[in-house]
């Protein structure tokens, strides 16, 4: 009898530790793919311990305190990597960040080249500060134009392209008229002035003639 209660308890001692297994590997996964470690313990004090299973939960966190000391380091050079390389994008115009709501002059419009561009007769559209909301009213305005002069059009969210050098950048958003393409971007301040300049020329450089930019600048030397 003692020995077949020993069996059960190994077995369930096992089978905890196996669930347990499977969620610490699904735990340090999550902390690779975020190159963070911020939510390990609070995923790991929720997902694998249990009052059940008190021995159980303490193998499990001894196992999951080595496996933080090991990852640790990894992911926080990963992060620095990351980091860098990510503002290293920004920097060449490869890809633009956009606040929430961002500081603009008040009852402004945007300044475009899009008529130019395309040549098309787009109204003036009045910038709000928030990329949702300008984006989702400019291209219901594009739409409205297109669809009145029967012209083939389509869009492209974040789409990625490839600028030379097997660098990628990715426009926020991408204009089909027809067969030809325009990278769209809004510009809310004089970094992403900068960055339109320096990724416009690589795209020209790549096959795009005519990058189209929305300013919100009240003076900017887009031209």
């Amino acid at each position: 009898m003692r020995v077949l209660l020993i069996a059960i308890f190994v077995v369930i001692l096992l089978v905890n530790f196996f669930i347990n297994s499977a969620n610490l590997f699904k735990i340090v996964r999550h902390s690779f793919q975020t190159n963070s470690i911020d939510n390990y313990w609070d995923l790991f004090f929720k997902n694998c311990l249990s009052g059940r299973a008190i021995i159980s939960s303490i193998l499990g966190f001894i196992i999951a305190f080595f496996v933080f000391c090991i990852i640790a380091p990894i992911v926080l050079i990963r992060k620095s990597i990351c980091g860098k390389k990510h503002e290293a994008l920004k920097e060449e115009g490869l890809i633009f960040e956009y606040d929430e709501k961002s500081k603009i002059e008040e009852d402004i419009h945007f300044k475009t080249n899009f008529n130019k561009s395309t040549g098309l007769d787009l109204k003036e559209i009045k910038a709000l500060g928030s990329i949702r909301i300008d984006a989702l009213i400019l291209l219901s305005e594009i739409k409205s134009l297109c669809d009145e002069q029967g012209i083939e059009h389509d869009f492209k969210v974040m789409h990625k392209v490839n600028v030379g050098d097997k660098k990628d950048a990715v426009v926020p958003c991408m204009l089909t008229l027809k067969e030809d393409n325009y990278p769209v971007y809004f510009i809310y301040d004089d970094f992403h002035e900068t960055q339109f300049q320096k990724i416009r020329h690589r795209l020209v450089d790549n096959g795009f003639k005519n990058p189209i930019y929305f300013s919100a600048l009240k003076y900017s030397s887009v031209d």
